[in-house]
């Protein structure tokens, strides 16, 4: 009975063995893997940064009189039926939009300490010297917004999908669009290939 139980677990343990996944690192730079049906990395790095390419050659974002506009980043819509996290594409837009030199992007919206530093005025306990100053935020002149919409068509047996990512940047003193931009990302996948 023991030798038998001895050699169950021994099966056993070769077996969970045997489906033990193996893992890599990808080299993003060079990833050369084949592309999901659905977004991925590689659609939101190129899609930022083709977008950002066209948002600084139209000029648009030269300020009169030099320096740099003050951007806050809106809501961008996911017009998808997959569940993927906007911001990702956001923040690639940010990173690319700061790194210019042409914009500063505000944060004082989404970092929620940026509002509540400003409660520590009221306290004793805190070196009033070092609180922010009261009238220091600054406020955007640009607002970034936009969605991603998702369409798909069966063409000579294949699934087709189309992703369009359009971004318009609006001045929030005037309300005027100051430049509008779409991206479209096509893929063929199997009629069967899920994207959600």
């Amino acid at each position: 009975m023991k030798k038998h139980i001895i050699c169950m677990a021994f099966c056993s343990v070769l077996l969970l063995s045997g489906c033990a996944t193996k893992t890599e690192l990808i080299d993003i730079e060079n990833d050369s893997t084949e592309r999901a049906a659905g977004l991925e990395y590689r659609d939101f790095e190129s899609s930022a940064r083709s977008m950002v390419s066209e948002m600084l050659a139209s000029g648009n974002l030269n300020k009169p009189g030099g320096g740099r506009y003050v951007l806050i980043i809106s809501r961008i819509a996911n017009n998808t039926m997959q569940r993927i996290d906007v911001d990702q594409l956001s923040k690639k837009i940010r990173i690319e939009l700061i790194n210019s030199g042409k914009v500063a992007v505000t944060n004082m919206e989404e970092d929620s300490r940026v509002m509540q530093s400003r409660q520590l005025r009221q306290s004793r306990e805190v070196n009033q010297a070092t609180v922010a100053k009261k009238g220091a935020l600054i406020a955007p002149e640009l607002s970034l917004s936009g969605k991603i919409t998702q369409r798909e068509f069966i063409v000579s047996g294949d699934k087709r999908i189309e992703y369009t990512f359009a971004l318009s940047i609006t001045s929030i003193d005037t309300g005027l669009t100051l430049w509008e931009g779409e991206k479209t990302i096509i893929k063929r996948a199997d009629k069967n290939a899920i994207t959600w």
